[in-house]
């Protein structure tokens, strides 16, 4: 079995660095995309309730 480098370590933590930022902004993203749809929703909801009265 041969020891990992230093350089491999590295370029390992910047891999899993760049990894969470990806995944970070599709969180983000999915989040938006959440709050915008259940703005509509609401949005859609106050609509239907005003029309029926």
């Amino acid at each position: 079995m041969s020891a990992i480098t230093y350089e491999e370590v590295l370029s390992l933590f910047r891999e899993t660095g760049q990894r969470f930022k990806e995944t970070e902004q599709r969180f983000k993203e999915t989040d938006r995309q959440l709050k915008e749809q259940s703005k509509e929703a609401d949005r859609r909801f106050k609509e239907t309730d005003r029309q029926l009265k």
